[in-house]
């Protein structure tokens, strides 16, 4: 049997290649030939992984870091207007380009499957070159659906018969006057590649449309939803790929850390640079407390923070793994990235979130609707709510409960085989 051809294709963001990055490995060890279209960012990182990397030709690659240089009006952007701005500026006007990278690629690669993360256009990779794709929900599902509110707003359930009408209300504006631009600008998108409109709202295109759609977590760590359709598979968390030998680079924080007080996590990602936002707060908020504060900066202004920060308590640090620190981890206090938030859960560590923007508002929101942590609703939460909030959060037995109920069902899953077994489907069950 001819050997299978998989690409993967991301566009470049950590919280976009990072979750694939274990599925990707897999695959390749289990002897697909697999290759990976993103960024010059990851080229090492694939190099490391052995997998061939296939660089951006027509793409532009604009690093996150680089977004506010790239787009200087998106500084000035809150909310709704922050999130239409980066689903046209920072996806569909860059999907053609991605897509005339994948069809010359296919031309000396003639892939059997494309597996993409969804923000990338691997819905219209199907239509135009006719192969099966597989989607990758990096983020909390997007699909819109009668009983759960309008994604992108951050919005929880509603509980009642009038709240019920005040979402349906909300839902109806927001699909009229919100995102119809963005609804125009997708099908300005497929008209230049000749095809057929959408009426699809903007987050339901990748799951609705991908052969298979591999959303990345479970649905008790989602909101309840009445249906859903049978090519959306939920597979439990996706995993970060890392050399092995990580663990004998790293601190000893068993030892280092005061066993006799809890231990508080705070992180911003990597994204988030300022950490006036989140991390400054915490700090003021438990300097010369009770707890072993660690701080990860994501190679952020490190030296800096140390300096202000000296307290014998703190510990700053520019990277820690998160699977060596989070055993010995009581608490998190986080903006909301998934991937971090996925690991937290598969820890039993409840949360502290305040995170906005780039969807973080989504994953926040259900953190607190499923009881596994307490969501502050902003990007710049006061030192005194975070520490009612962590205090409520250590008193309440409830939420280490929940997050307790939600790891075991989590750590249940088998997700690379889960994952192995519907790619298998789509690559063979087909075959004459």
């Amino acid at each position: 049997m001819p050997l299978k051809k998989i690409l993967f294709a991301c566009i470049p963001a950590d919280g976009h290649f990072n979750p694939m990055t274990e599925l990707a490995v897999y695959l390749k060890d289990k002897g697909y030939d697999v290759r990976w279209y993103t960024g010059k960012s990851y080229e090492n990182k694939l190099k490391q992984m052995e997998i061939p990397y296939i660089p951006f030709v027509t793409a532009k690659e604009i690093k996150i870091s680089e977004l506010d240089e790239a787009y200087p009006e998106r500084k000035k952007l809150k909310g709704i207007s922050h999130i239409k701005f980066d689903i046209i500026n920072l996806f569909i006007h860059r999907m053609k380009d991605y897509y005339e990278d994948v069809k010359d690629i296919f031309s000396s690669f003639p892939f059997d499957l494309l597996i993409f993360d969804n923000t990338f256009p691997g819905t219209i990779v199907k239509d135009k070159l006719n192969v099966p794709v597989v989607g990758i929900g990096v983020v909390p599902l997007a699909l819109s659906a009668a009983d759960i509110p309008q994604y992108g707003l951050g919005h929880q359930p509603a509980g009642n018969f009038l709240s019920k009408r005040k979402q349906n209300f909300i839902k109806l504006m927001a699909e009229k006057l919100i995102f119809k631009e963005t609804k125009f600008a997708y099908n300005e998108l497929l008209a230049s590649l000749n095809l057929p409109p959408t009426d699809h709202n903007i987050f339901d295109i990748s799951p609705l449309n991908a052969t298979v759609f591999l959303q990345n977590g479970i649905p008790e760590m989602d909101y309840p939803r009445n249906a859903i359709p049978k090519s959306i598979k939920y597979v439990g968390a996706l995993n970060t790929w890392n050399k092995k030998s990580i663990n004998n680079h790293s601190k000893d924080w068993g030892t280092i850390l005061d066993p006799k007080k809890k231990t508080i996590l705070v992180s911003q990602g990597t994204v988030e640079k300022n950490h006036k936002k989140l991390i400054i707060p915490s700090l003021e908020a438990f300097k010369n407390s009770s707890f072993n504060i660690v701080v990860v900066t994501g190679n952020n202004d490190t030296k800096l923070l140390k300096n202000q920060y000296p307290q014998k308590n703190i510990y700053i640090e520019d990277f820690i793994p998160f699977e060596i620190i989070m055993p010995l981890t009581d608490l998190f206090i986080t903006n909301g990235g998934y991937g971090s938030s996925m690991i937290s859960i598969k820890h039993g560590v409840p949360m502290v979130t305040a995170g906005i923007n780039e969807g973080k508002n989504e994953i926040c929101a259900r953190i607190d609707y499923c009881g596994l942590g307490i969501d502050l609703k902003t990007e710049r939460p006061r030192s005194y709510s975070i520490k009612e909030a962590v205090d409520q959060i250590l008193i309440n037995d409830s939420y280490k409960k929940n997050v307790k109920r939600v790891q075991n069902l989590l750590n249940s899953y088998k997700t690379l085989e889960i994952c192995e077994k519907h790619i298998e489907n789509l690559l063979f069950s087909s075959n004459d």
